[in-house]
């Protein structure tokens, strides 16, 4: 009876005193659920909380055998299913916009400057959609391409920003339906779109969209010196959007477009720096453009940055989202790393090439193929595409 008691008092120590899972802080709103996670990390035992990157390959421009190739730039990148990574570069007079590589190696580079049938003038966005199609997005223009180069088709689209295509032939798009020149602030809209670019439904609206048309009537300083976060990103199943107006706080959204899940997060507010503020300035001040001069004084500077700067999703679901928090080495910055199901499971110091200030909605960072692939800038000034291997422990 002794060795009984014994028994179950070591297996009563040994149950509370080992690794024990942390209850995730859940509860529905207006039938949504919401995930709500603070400073630190749960611990999660069936999600594994340590990322771990290998490095694979890396394309970078200041590199001879790449700028021989036209490549001296990078503007934006995508990836294809077969894991063939195309960028979208500056074009220099009868130049192409796009160019392929195979881990490192040239390919081919198609999109040529023109007027001419498949040729483009100012090409501002491009995605591989799911049929490994290279789209191209220009003013009121979708050119689609083939993933050797040749030309397929084009259609007129409406007045869209950064369109992703999604499963199914949708699309995810920001649009402005109205643009009121006599307003201080317009709204900016994220919606999703029918393979004709008909909207099915708005995700989301970001109100405070300033009017620069405006300024000399305006009295007070309206213009944000940090810009604002708007934005969305998709995976096979979900879509995810990101707001400066709501704070830290991430919509999940259905294919049809139904909101299906909140996750917000608690999180250390960084102080926008003295020096940034000095170094934004410095083009006005030094300026002896009157319009300069008169702008400037429409421009102002909150204390803080936003809770984040931008965000991506990997082939599992997590989200990766970036903040102003300074990483471990030089040009890194802190990423809280979410799971599927919106618990937040870790952080990573990254090194991923951002612009502070203004609205940037390129695509820097892509998790395809069980790989990392980020763009990078060096203390030249030159990009480079990083690829890593990723293995989650």
């Amino acid at each position: 009876m002794k060795k009984l008691i014994y028994l179950a008092l070591i297996l009563s120590l040994f149950l509370n005193c080992g690794p024990k899972q942390e209850k995730v802080e859940r509860f529905m709103e207006n039938g949504v659920e919401v995930v709500l996670n603070h400073i630190e990390p749960y611990k999660i035992k069936s999600e594994p909380g340590n990322l771990t990157l290998i490095e694979d390959f890396s394309i970078d421009t200041e590199d001879p055998k790449f700028a021989e190739k036209g490549l001296t730039d990078i503007v934006q990148f995508d990836i294809d299913s077969s894991g063939d990574v195309y960028f979208l570069v500056p074009s220099s007079g009868a130049g192409t916009f796009i160019h392929k590589y195979h881990r490192g190696e040239f390919k081919t580079s198609f999109g040529r400057k023109g007027q001419g049938p498949g040729e483009l003038q100012w090409p501002y966005a491009f995605r591989v959609n799911k049929q490994d199609e290279v789209m191209i997005a220009e003013s009121d223009k979708l050119f689609f391409y083939d993933k050797e180069g040749t030309f397929l088709s084009q259609t007129v689209v409406p007045k869209i920003n950064e369109p992703e295509p999604l499963k199914e032939g949708k699309y995810l798009a920001l649009i402005t339906k109205f643009f009121d020149r006599s307003k201080k602030y317009n709204p900016l809209f994220l919606s999703l779109f029918t393979s004709d670019f008909k909207e099915i439904k708005e995700l989301d609206r970001f109100n405070l969209m300033p009017n620069k048309l405006v300024f000399e009537s305006v009295s007070d300083r309206y213009y944000s010196a940090i810009g604002y976060v708007f934005m969305g990103r998709a995976t096979s199943e979900y879509i995810y959007t990101g707001n400066s107006e709501r704070g830290y706080e991430i919509l999940v959204y259905d294919m049809e477009g139904n909101l299906v899940r909140k996750i917000k997060k608690e999180y250390r507010p960084v102080e926008v720096s003295e020096n940034y503020k000095k170094e934004y300035m410095k083009p006005y001040e030094i300026s002896g453009d009157s319009f300069a001069k008169a702008w400037s004084e429409k421009i102002y500077f909150p204390q803080y940055w936003h809770p984040f700067n931008s965000f991506f999703p990997d082939e599992e679901g997590r989200l990766y989202v970036m903040t102003y928090e300074k990483g471990f080495k030089e040009r890194e910055f802190m990423f809280d790393i979410f799971s599927p199901d919106g618990v937040f499971i870790a952080r990573k110091s990254l090194n991923i090439w951002r612009t502070e200030g203004g609205l940037d909605r390129q695509v820097h960072a892509k998790c395809q193929n069980q790989r990392l692939y980020v763009i990078q800038e060096k203390e030249s000034g030159y990009k480079k595409l990083m690829v890593y291997k990723m293995n989650w422990q």
